[in-house]
């Protein structure tokens, strides 16, 4: 390690919190020099502290003796090659990301953004169009084709003439990265992902949003001198909040939900409560202003004999909540019709 003056040595680095280039402490260093008489390789391992917000990375600088240049009489430059670990993020998952109803769209934006880590400009690009895909999946089904899907999107009135002009050249981005070895660049990524997040977030997640915003607006019936009700949050803050017939319901479900066994973990997350065992098995949610509740349970539709009066297979409806079948419950005897299939998605899991 090197001495005291050493370590408090600034340099500028990428800092993933701050977003751009800033001073950074050099606080620690490690250095290794290997020679074998005719070529020779420098590393340096440093630990740095953001000078403004702190935040803590590791640095590898490796200079190999063949990438020294002569730039005048007697001067040289260095090219180093710098990694940051973390890796740099010059950009975050969007702020709706954990509203994101659908598991499959969530891990295909996850990947994309672990890929803008590493400048694979390639993956982001053919990760972008899989976004559409899945999306088109999700509002106008599995219509064969993607030209099938976009023309579905349009005809069912979800995408404007205009902005289908708008998405055209990001569709093309897509097929000259996959046919053409064409990869854009930070600044044309960053508009090829706006453009579809905005189509996802407007698509995809308003309309499951505005379904929670509903159930939090006070009804007609309420007098405007009643004290205002307590502003909903969470599921949990949901359960706290129902009617005393809807609670019941839902304390019935949880009750036997734990039951199965001693292995069971409840987890409430912002938009239904997880019951798991190796992994999800039950996403619960509750509506107090329609007074049911809906459970998505780890099943294969197509080996279920549906009730379509009250069950629904939801592989390309955009949902929240892990589960690809899904059973709407209005009174406790509705739980005995499905206790085999609650048994059979905790067994699975």
């Amino acid at each position: 390690m090197t001495d005291d003056t050493e370590k408090q040595a600034i340099e500028k680095f990428f800092c993933n919190v701050c977003k751009g280039e800033t001073n950074h402490f050099v606080r620690g260093v490690y250095e290794k020099h290997v020679d074998d008489g005719e070529f020779w390789l420098k590393s340096k391992l440093l630990i740095i502290e953001c000078c403004g917000c702190e935040n803590l990375a590791l640095v590898k600088k490796t200079l190999f003796s063949e990438d020294i240049f002569q730039i005048g009489e007697s001067k040289w430059q260095e090219d180093w090659d710098i990694s940051i670990y973390p890796p740099v993020s010059y950009r975050a998952l969007p702020a709706w990301f954990d509203d994101l109803p659908d598991p499959t769209l969530q891990e295909i934006l996850k990947e994309i953004y672990k890929s803008l880590q590493t400048e694979s400009h390639y993956l982001a690009t053919f990760g972008s169009r899989t976004l559409i895909d899945r999306l088109i999946v999700l509002t106008v089904g599995d219509m064969g084709n993607f030209h099938k899907g976009m023309k579905a999107l349009i005809d069912d009135g979800k995408l404007s003439t205009h902005e289908h002009e708008i998405l055209k050249p990001v569709l093309e981005a897509g097929h000259a990265a996959a046919h053409r070895a064409w990869a854009p660049s930070k600044e044309m990524l960053a508009t090829i992902l706006d453009t579809v997040e905005n189509l996802i977030h407007r698509l995809l997640v308003l309309p499951k949003l505005t379904e929670e915003l509903e159930e939090a607006v006070p009804t007609r019936g309420q007098s405007g001198k009643q004290k205002p009700a307590k502003r909903v949050l969470t599921t949990k803050d949901k359960i706290e909040a129902a009617p005393k017939d809807l609670r019941g319901i839902y304390d019935a479900l949880a009750s036997h939900l734990e039951s199965l066994g001693d292995d069971v973990s409840i987890n409430p997350q912002k938009h239904y409560i997880a019951f798991r065992r190796n992994r999800n098995f039950a996403s619960v949610q509750i509506y107090n202003q329609k007074k049911l509740i809906r459970i998505y349970l780890n099943l294969d539709p197509d080996e279920v004999d549906i009730d379509e009066t009250f069950m629904r297979d939801v592989r390309q409806i955009g949902h929240f909540g892990t589960g690809d079948l899904e059973i709407t419950i209005k009174e406790k005897r509705d739980i005995e019709k499905i206790i085999s299939l609650i048994e059979d998605s905790y067994n699975a899991s």
